[in-house]
């Protein structure tokens, strides 16, 4: 059951996902910047940790998710060729990241964690029992990430159930699977994940928190869509950032808008506003004001 997928040999990828409802792809980012971005993180950990009286985990996973947003990092992660190289196998080529992708931090197994905090790391979705994602407002288009960046080990990953998303979503009952329909799904435990490592799966996939280990794990969730596809009402309101557009929608945004007007640029020159052209050529940001943007804010 064990398969871990190379970017450089992607075969049988697709089919994989179908039958089971995940796949695991390694390779896909530099080992320096997934070592960047742990870096990053432990810092603010450790600014954050004379703040702990007074904030909860989940408040430092929002706002050191905040502060890696507005660094250069998120831009590697999220713009990476071969994220959308593999991203379009799925989706097509019309890509969109929904907003409010964030950290999962699963804090390690020591003397000081009691009860209660297991709770409240399961309130805050830091730990999480057996769910699918399509119960808390996801399409059943959407395509789940989720990649552990530090401390991930083999007690403290996370545990698909294999083919569960192919009957449709589970029944639930007060935020878990209810205990009124008999289980039939086996675990497939993916203890054998490193640091940088990507899991792709499907809104309907049920899956979990493997379990707490001696290793704080951290970890980035993230959902992408396809513009054409079902989009639902939360990820409407959550809003989304355009990654690639297919030619057709190319051809649509050169005419200027969709009731086609006749004759907009007869005579003229059609194309594609340089505010916006980076959305439609999947470029960089303009390179002028790109340059004074970092002069200006110095």
């Amino acid at each position: 059951m064990k398969k871990i997928f190379k970017i450089n040999k992607l075969t049988g990828m697709e089919d994989y996902f179908i039958k089971n409802g995940f796949v695991v792809i390694r390779g896909l980012y530099n080992k320096s910047k997934v070592k960047s971005l742990e870096k990053l993180i432990k810092n603010l950990n450790i600014k954050y940790s004379r703040f702990k009286n007074k904030f909860d985990a989940q408040a430092f996973s929002i706002a050191s998710h905040r502060i890696f947003e507005k660094n250069d990092l998120y831009e590697y992660f999220y713009k990476n060729k071969n994220l959308i190289t593999i991203l379009k196998k799925f989706l097509g080529n019309d890509i969109v990241l929904i907003n409010f992708s964030r950290f999962q931090i699963n804090l390690k197994k020591d003397k000081n964690i009691n009860s209660k905090q297991i709770r409240d790391e399961k309130k805050f979705q830091q730990f999480k029992g057996i769910h699918n994602d399509h119960w808390t407002g996801s399409s059943e288009f959407s395509l789940h990430y989720w990649m552990p960046f530090s401390g991930v080990d083999t007690k403290n990953s996370m545990i698909m159930y294999p083919g569960s998303h192919l009957n449709g979503s589970y029944p639930v009952l007060n935020r878990e699977i209810s205990p009124n329909i008999e289980f039939k799904y086996h675990e497939h435990n993916l203890n054998y994940l490193k640091n940088g490592d990507v899991v792709l799966f499907h809104s309907l996939t049920l899956h979990k928190t493997a379990g707490k280990s001696n290793k704080t794990r951290m970890a980035e969730i993230a959902r992408f869509a396809n513009l054409n596809y079902r989009i639902s009402n939360q990820e409407k309101d959550l809003g989304f950032k355009t990654l690639t557009v297919s030619p057709m929608r190319k051809v649509l945004r050169t005419i200027g808008n969709d009731f086609l007007t006749p004759f907009r640029t007869y005579g003229g020159v059609a194309g594609i506003d340089r505010v916006v052209k980076e959305v439609y050529n999947n470029t960089d940001p303009d390179k002028l004001s790109e340059k004074l943007y970092n002069l200006l804010k110095k």
